[in-house]
């Protein structure tokens, strides 16, 4: 994390604490999930990339993509610790493109034994165990009131929507880079968690704290660490193309969804 910037100040109004540097794309996609360079090139054609500076360190560069429909995302590759973008950065450089709702993609660690690799899943619920900063520090407006909703359930809803073979999973975020324990692995699945995760957490938490929509899709990368894992034969590889292929339908479910509680809360 890039603590050493300074945090911005909080006697001014909210809007000027967050100004935005363009309005345009409606919606970021943070990709966390390893896929060929050109992947992303079957949602559209690239319109500009643009690096973001932000108090908490720079973002980007960013790609923005034209869907076939003619919406227009942002695309931000993303990736857990020690290269990873500060979370607060991250969501503060969406704020100024004039980005109102957030999906995170993440390759992850499958902790339920009837999660097979290359599942992909919708994130319902999440357990923030990292030890990064989940709030603006007083910067962004107040936090949503205790017993908000974990996620916007409009997106949830349009993800599940758009990927009828995934299943709802419930998050565990950590820090990393290291991989856990099986002690870890045992005591996570009985808090209730189906994943392991670096990249949804505690980005949830700074969304809501800034007023943005958001939601997170995952695809099962490994076993946990006290599963023995069977050699694999390209089934993360089929799972990433089956969510790659949905994606453009996807992003414009999300561009398209009715405006909800979360925005500007």
């Amino acid at each position: 994390m890039n603590s050493s910037h300074a945090e911005p100040a909080t006697d001014a109004g909210p809007h000027d604490r967050f100004p935005h540097a363009s309005a345009g794309a409606d919606v970021m996609l943070l990709v966390a999930v390893l896929l060929p360079p050109a992947a992303l090139d079957e949602l559209g054609a690239l319109v500009e990339e643009r690096t973001v500076t932000t108090p908490y360190g720079p973002v980007g560069p960013l790609a923005l993509r034209r869907l076939p429909s003619g919406q227009t995302v942002w695309l931000q590759p993303y990736s857990g610790p020690a290269t990873r973008t500060d979370p607060r950065a991250t969501i503060y450089a969406a704020w100024q493109l004039g980005v109102r709702r957030v999906v995170a993609w993440d390759q992850v660690i499958g902790l339920n034994p009837v999660l097979p690799r290359g599942q992909a899943g919708v994130v319902v619920d999440y357990i923030d165990w990292t030890r990064q900063a989940a709030s603006f520090a007083g910067a962004p407006p107040a936090k949503p009131e205790s017993g908000a909703p974990a996620f916007c359930p409009r997106l949830i809803a349009a993800l599940q929507a758009a990927l009828p073979f995934a299943v709802d999973v419930v998050y565990l975020g950590v820090d990393g880079p290291r991989r856990e324990t099986p002690a870890e692995a045992r005591l996570y699945r009985l808090w209730g968690a189906d994943v392991i995760g670096q990249n949804v957490t505690p980005e949830a938490a700074l969304c809501q704290e800034a007023g943005l929509c958001f939601a997170a899709l995952v695809t099962v990368g490994d076993a946990a660490a006290d599963r023995q894992a069977r050699p694999p034969q390209g089934e993360l590889r089929g799972g990433l193309a089956a969510v790659l292929a949905e994606l453009p339908a996807l992003l414009e479910a999300v561009a398209q969804a009715e405006a909800c509680a979360c925005a500007g809360a």
